[in-house]
Formats: C-alpha cells, sequence, structure tokens
C-alpha cells in the first residue's frame, strides 16, 4: 500500500469514526434508538370489564374507541380483549381491558365528569357483570 492509498483508508476510517461517534451522541440525546418515554407524571387509569354476553366486546370497543381517545387530557389510550400469551399466571377472566393515560389527576377528573364518557359509562355499565378498576401514577 502506497502512501496516497494509506492516507485514503486513514481519511475513511476518520470519516467513520466521526459519524459513528455523531450517531451515537445523537442516541443519547434522545434517550437511546428504542428510548421509552417514562409517563410517572401522569394518571393511569385501567379498567378490566366482564360483559353479562361476550358477544357484545365488539360493540363495547367500537364506542370506546369512538369516544374516550377524543377526550381533553387523554394522553394514550388502547381498548381489546384478553390476549393468551401462553403464560398460566396471568388472569383470563375478562371481557375487555382499557388503559387511559392522562395528563394529570385534574384531567383524570374531567375526563371523569365528561359527558361523552358518562354517557358511555351509562349506556354500557348494565352491560357488565362485573368491573375492576385501577388508577395509579405520580400526580
Amino acid at each position: 500500500m502506497n502512501r496516497i492509498q494509506y492516507a485514503v483508508v486513514v481519511i475513511k476510517n476518520g470519516f467513520l469514526m466521526c459519524a459513528f461517534a455523531l450517531m451515537l451522541s445523537a442516541c443519547v440525546a434522545s434517550g437511546g434508538a428504542n428510548s421509552v418515554k417514562i409517563s410517572s407524571a401522569h394518571v393511569q387509569h385501567v379498567v378490566f370489564v366482564t360483559l353479562a354476553n361476550p358477544s357484545d366486546a365488539a360493540a363495547m370497543k367500537a364506542d370506546s374507541d369512538a369516544v374516550l381517545p377524543k377526550i381533553p387530557g387523554v394522553l394514550n389510550y388502547a381498548c381489546g380483549p384478553h390476549i393468551d400469551v401462553g403464560r398460566k399466571n396471568i388472569r383470563q377472566d375478562y371481557t375487555l381491558g382499557i388503559l387511559v393515560e392522562l395528563s394529570s389527576v385534574e384531567a383524570y377528573r374531567a375526563y371523569q365528569a365528561n359527558p361523552e364518557h358518562v354517557a358511555l359509562i351509562k349506556k354500557w355499565k348494565p352491560k357488565w357483570s362485573k368491573s375492576e378498576m385501577f388508577d395509579f401514577g405520580a400526580p
């Protein structure tokens, strides 16, 4: 390898090292390539509903999907049936699980009083045979 070829290799390697260093610094600045946003200051509202008639699940999910994510203060929303992941210690005794993440305790209180939320509960609660609700976070 002559001096020119050696210089080209050194420059290429230097450029690649700089590019790699920039990429790593960008990952560190953004929290990592697969960073997860920790929402410890938010309120998580979790509901597990057992419907008297499990065939109503699709309709309740559709109604919930249409209403709940649009309520002011809702940051994240998920609704769905139990999924079997092959673990025996996971509870399976519910029809639908609902998760609503709210921005604050004040947003949670407004969510509970929201007329669309109240109407949704009024429509579906009589069809529940059981429900469990959990709220957690660090408001």
